[in-house]
C-alpha cells in the first residue's frame, strides 16, 4: 500500500510536526538537514502519542467523558501494540525488516486497524535504526501518557521526579542519540545532565501549567511539598482559582503566602535543574548546538519570566514568551558565533 511507504511515512510526519506549531520546530531549522529531518520524524511520534491522551474525542458528546475516555484507552493500546510490533518489545530484538517493506507495515495496520498513527512508524522505525535511538526511551513516553490517562497523586519527589523521567527525559535521551555527543551516551556526566535538562524543562511546564492540569484532575507537585507548607489539594486548587489570594480574610491571607512559597520552593528547585544541566550543552556534538542552545534558552526564559512574576501561573492566560522574544533568541543562535560551553553557565534570559 503506497500510503504506508517509507516516503510518505516521512511526508506525514514532517507535516504533522509543522502543524503542531511546536516552539521546538524552529530549533530544528538550525540542524543539518538529515538530523533535522529525524527530529521533525521523532516529534511526530510524540506528538501524535501526547494527542492520543490530551486531545479532545471530535465525537465526543456531553455526559460522555467516560466512554471517551475509554476510547483514548484503547487507541494508547492499539497504539502501543503497534510500535512493539514495530520496534519490538523492550529487551527483545527489533523484527528483522526494512523500514521501507510495505508489506510488513500492512500487516501491522491490519492487526491494529483502529490505529491511524501506523503512518508514522515507517519513519520511526527508520530514525531508530539509522541512529541507534534507545527503544525503551519511546516506550518510557509511552508509559507516561498512559499514567497521565488516570493520574494519582504524587506521594513524594521521588515519584514525581519519575513521571517527568518517563514523559520528558526520554525524549531528550532519544534526541540526544539524533544530535550526536562528544561521549558515550550512556556515560554518566551525559546521563546525569541530560536527565537535569529534561526536568528542567519539564518542571518548568509543571508550575506554568498548576492551574490547567488541577482543572484536568493533575496535581503533579508531590503531596509532601503541599503539607510542608500546610495546603491541602482542595486548599491549593482554591488559590489556583483566584478566589483565595488577595482576599481579606486572616485564613486566606495565610493560604496565600502559603502558597507563595510553595511556589518559590518548586522555583528554586527548577533553577537548581537548570544549572545542573548546563555540561549538557559541551557534550552535544557541535553541529548540533546551536538547536539545544536554542531550546535551553528558551525553557530558561520561560522559567525566569515565571521567576520574576510567580503569582501569573494563578490567571487564565497562559505564561508564554513574546514573539519578540523568540524572535529574538532564534535569531541568536542562529547568526552569533556559538558560546563555548563555559560561557553557557553566563547566558541569561531577554
Amino acid at each position: 500500500m503506497a500510503y504506508l511507504s517509507l516516503s510518505r511515512s516521512i511526508q506525514a510526519c514532517r507535516q504533522l510536526t509543522v502543524s503542531a506549531h511546536s516552539n521546538f520546530v524552529p530549533a530544528f531549522a538550525l540542524l543539518p538537514e538529515e538530523k533535522r529531518q529525524a527530529m521533525e520524524i521523532l516529534y511526530a511520534y510524540t506528538r501524535y502519542t501526547d494527542d492520543l491522551a490530551d486531545k479532545p474525542e471530535e465525537e465526543e458528546s456531553a455526559g460522555d467523558s467516560t466512554e471517551s475516555l475509554d476510547r483514548k484507552r484503547e487507541k494508547l493500546r492499539q497504539w502501543l501494540g503497534a510500535l512493539e510490533s514495530v520496534l519490538g518489545k523492550p529487551g527483545e530484538p527489533p523484527p528483522p525488516w526494512e523500514p521501507s517493506s510495505e508489506e510488513s507495515f500492512q500487516a501491522v495496520a491490519q492487526r491494529f486497524p483502529g490505529c491511524s498513527g501506523i503512518l508514522y512508524l515507517p519513519a520511526l522505525k527508520m530514525v531508530v535504526e539509522k541512529y541507534a535511538i534507545p527503544r525503551e526511551s519511546l516506550f518510557q513516553l509511552m508509559e507516561g501518557v498512559l499514567s497521565d490517562m488516570e493520574p494519582k497523586p504524587f506521594a513524594d519527589m521521588e515519584a514525581s521526579e519519575a513521571y517527568c523521567r518517563r514523559v520528558a527525559v526520554s525524549v531528550g535521551m532519544a534526541s540526544l542519540a539524533v544530535w550526536g555527543t562528544t561521549v558515550p551516551l550512556d556515560s554518566e556526566p551525559l546521563l546525569r545532565a541530560a536527565a537535569a535538562c529534561g526536568l528542567a524543562f519539564q518542571w518548568t511546564n509543571i508550575v506554568r501549567d498548576l492551574r490547567e492540569d488541577y482543572r484536568n484532575g493533575r496535581i503533579y507537585l508531590p503531596q509532601s511539598d503541599l503539607a510542608q507548607f500546610g495546603l491541602t489539594p482542595p486548599q491549593f486548587g482554591t488559590l489556583l482559582g483566584g478566589t483565595l489570594l488577595g482576599g481579606g480574610e486572616p485564613d486566606s491571607q495565610q493560604f496565600s503566602r502559603q502558597f507563595s512559597q510553595l511556589l518559590s520552593y518548586q522555583l528554586e528547585r527548577g533553577g537548581r535543574y537548570y544549572r545542573e544541566s548546563l555540561p549538557l550543552y559541551g557534550m552535544i556534538h557541535p553541529d548540533s548546538r546551536r538547536t539545544f542552545g536554542l531550546m535551553w534558552h528558551y525553557y530558561y526564559s520561560l522559567y525566569r519570566k515565571i521567576v520574576r512574576r510567580p503569582l501569573l501561573v494563578c490567571g487564565e492566560a497562559r505564561i508564554r514568551l513574546s514573539v519578540i522574544q523568540k524572535a529574538s533568541l532564534w535569531l541568536r543562535w542562529r547568526f552569533l558565533p556559538l558560546p563555548t560551553p563555559a560561557r553557557m553557565t553566563r547566558l541569561k534570559s531577554p
